[in-house]
């Protein structure tokens, strides 16, 4: 049996570069684990994409699947026959199914009982017979928005086929797939090798796909284009920005890249450099460069074609790019001529949900809201209010409707101009951020008031009317919102109540929305801080030893988690957890709940053992000793303190009975567990961290 290295190369028109990289991967992990799953022993799978053409090269390759032993298992030895041995009626159905006599079953004998089983083995098919269904479902399996159809077939795919290349080591294999019959015949560049390649081998086709002007390999593309960038980012005094999204759009666009370097004219840097970087990495494809934090008046741009003169492509693009540089400094000179307080009438306009008004009355809703959060963290009210009122009017303006995610940033740069006050500006630009999961903060307070205010007021409203995230639904995009609320909160250290401020967004409502809500989306909001933390490595159990508390300031426990994350490091912690349980389940026993403000006390002159003695005497010492520091949101410090306690709590658990039959005598020690658990309850249930 011949084992070599199996080629599939599927040509398409040009794909959508989008994920590319993504595609590739997934149709070549369906197709080796085909494979695998048929019982084939494979060796190592590489896999190739560019615009025109997805292909896998598997080595080491057997072209005959491998004999398999079919087990059919049909019904229990005990129903197979009756009492006098002859075949039920169970068990000569079964042998029919399979084509054969009953004589012919075996029967298969384990710990879970005894059953009828059918046995033979299969013969292997070579892989010219598999390879169709398992390239077909590999194919239709990939993940994609929308389908093409072409030709009268009714095939849907990303894109029309247009050649398919099957090779097993010097072997073309003619199978037929999606209507297209493979052959040993591949296709280079479409401009510079457009005529038919042969292949002799399989192991030939990345070096001759490379002769004829294609880097099959998406990672050596891409490697080879970020170098180039920046060697030509050193060699003209600059720093190419490059965001890897782009990097990999760009690779998923180019066949052989060739990176150029070119140049706009430097009467455009009168433009927020924003607005200019926005249009040439999402309209031209292209990396600005910068040099500090400035914009210079160049670009680098990857070409597919290697022309003669070079220079023609480049004026080609500066062409282009001056074209779309032109449309951007129209927009900014036109804005300007409306100053952004004139555009909030129009924002009646613009309908924010149906049953929450629009555009305007959110923005007034935030306006209110904001003036609200920025007295409780020393930012100016009436900064905070008009931030607020103006935090949506650039979404009237030419160029957000053109660039949209420029939306905030032009509002900065719009207020600017227009005089209004530096905290007022950068707050609108501030108000968006955080726009996804590691995004910058907000800094400034009122920057912070305002993009607080926003999403609290989306959160409250949109649960209000029901219509609450489920599954992966959610087009009001709450989770982020909640998770921006977290980030904000506990990052720039705000210890503000969450429940407070929901409080403050609902009443901004009215009757609209009612108080039960509020609950709803403190837990929501928490869900995403359990969540965050998660992501971190933070253990489930410290989480619900916070948790445990119903946390209502985000960032006061984040300050506990941390330090009940570094309590568990402390040589006494599991004992102190252990104890704390055994604890929690002496006092869940005999029914006794206790409140923190008010605790049952213990009467010293029944203290009779030296352990219970001892015990109480650490308990009242440090609970002097971690007061302040619990006041202080010194937990950490606190927990180090409390650490002390292992060994007076271990020896009173060894020699004291607590549940006796003297009441007075149990009830006295019951009420000092009571004080025990009350001093780490204030930080978190650390009952939570036992084992």
């Amino acid at each position: 049996m011949a084992i070599d290295t199996l080629l599939i190369e599927i040509g398409t028109e040009e794909l959508p570069p989008k994920n590319l990289n993504k595609l590739s991967t997934i149709f070549a992990h369906k197709v080796s684990q085909s494979f695998t799953d048929l019982g084939f022993s494979i060796g190592k799978v590489e896999h190739f994409v560019t615009p025109r053409r997805l292909a896998i090269q598997i080595f080491q390759m057997p072209e005959k699947q491998p004999s398999r032993l079919i087990q059919k298992r049909g019904p229990a030895l005990t129903s197979a026959y009756d009492q006098k041995g002859s075949p039920t009626q169970a068990i000569v159905g079964f042998a029919r199914s399979c084509g054969i006599d009953v004589s012919e079953l075996k029967v298969h004998e384990s710990e879970q009982g005894s059953w009828v089983v059918f046995e033979h083995e299969e013969t292997g098919k070579n892989i010219i017979e598999l390879l169709p269904k398992i390239i077909e479902d590999a194919l239709n399996s990939l993940p994609a928005t929308k389908r093409m159809r072409w030709g009268a077939s009714g095939i849907e795919f990303l894109r029309p086929l247009h050649w398919l290349t099957i090779m097993h080591g010097a072997n073309a294999l003619p199978i037929n797939v999606f209507g297209l019959t493979a052959s040993d015949i591949t296709y280079g560049h479409r401009f510079h090798f457009p005529n038919p390649l042969t292949l002799s081998h399989a192991n030939d086709y990345v070096q001759t796909l490379k002769e004829a002007k294609v880097m099959a390999s998406f990672q050596e593309r891409q490697a080879y284009i970020l170098q180039a960038i920046q060697n030509l980012s050193e060699q003209n005094q600059g720093q190419a920005i490059i965001e890897s999204e782009l990097l990999e759009n760009v690779t998923g666009l180019v066949e052989w890249p060739v990176p150029l370097f070119a140049h706009f004219d430097k009467t455009f840097l009168d433009v927020p450099q924003e607005a200019l970087i926005s249009s040439m990495q999402n309209h031209q494809k292209c990396f600005p460069m910068i040099s500090g934090e400035k914009l210079l008046p160049t670009f680098i741009l990857i070409s597919n074609t290697q022309a003669s003169p070079i220079d023609n492509i480049i004026v080609g693009n500066e062409r282009v790019m001056h074209a779309r540089l032109s449309d951007a400094k129209f927009f900014y000179d036109q804005d300007r001529k409306a100053p952004l307080v004139t555009r909030l009438e129009q924002l009646k306009n613009m309908l924010f949900q149906k049953k929450l008004g629009t555009l305007y009355d959110k923005s007034q809703r935030v306006s209110k809201l904001a003036g609200q959060i920025g007295k409780s963290i020393n930012a100016s009210s009436h900064h905070c209010e008009r931030a607020g009122k103006l935090c949506k009017a650039d979404l009237l303006t030419e160029m957000v409707f053109e660039f949209p995610e420029l939306q905030g940033i032009m509002g900065y740069h719009y207020a600017l101009h227009d005089g209004e006050h530096h905290d007022v500006a950068l707050a609108i630009k501030e108000s968006y951020l955080p726009r996804f999961a590691k995004d910058d903060l907000p800094l400034s307070p009122v920057g912070m008031s305002v993009a607080l205010s926003d999403r609290l007021d989306t959160l409250i409203g949109i649960f209000g009317i029901g219509q609450i995230p489920t599954g992966d639904k959610d087009p009001f995009a709450l989770r982020r919102a909640a998770l921006g609320i977290i980030r904000i909160l506990i990052e720039n250290e705000l210890n503000l109540d969450l429940e407070e401020l929901l409080l403050l967004a609902k009443h901004g409502l009215g009757n609209l929305i009612d108080e039960e809500i509020i609950p709803q989306v403190l837990s929501f909001c928490f869900e995403r801080f359990r969540s965050w933390y998660q992501e971190q490595g933070i253990s489930i159990q410290t989480l619900d030893a916070v948790m445990s508390n119903n946390p209502t300031q985000p960032y006061d426990a984040s300050l506990r988690v941390k330090a009940v994350n570094y309590f568990q490091t402390l040589p006494e912690a599991q004992n102190l957890a252990a104890a704390n349980k055994r604890v929690r389940n002496i006092l869940q026993k005999s029914n006794i709940t206790f409140n923190l403000q008010f605790l049952p006390e213990v009467n010293a002159t029944l203290l009779k053992e030296n352990a219970e003695i001892a015990l109480f005497e650490a308990i009242t010492t440090l609970k002097i000793q971690t007061l302040p520091l619990i006041q202080q949101g010194k937990y950490q410090e606190a927990l180090i303190e409390l650490a002390k306690l292992q060994k007076p709590v271990d020896t009173f658990f060894d020699g004291v009975m607590v549940m006796i039959d003297d009441e007075a005598l149990r009830k006295n020690r019951i009420n000092l567990l009571c004080q025990l658990s009350a001093l780490f309850m204030q930080i978190a249930d650390i009952s939570k961290l036992a084992l």
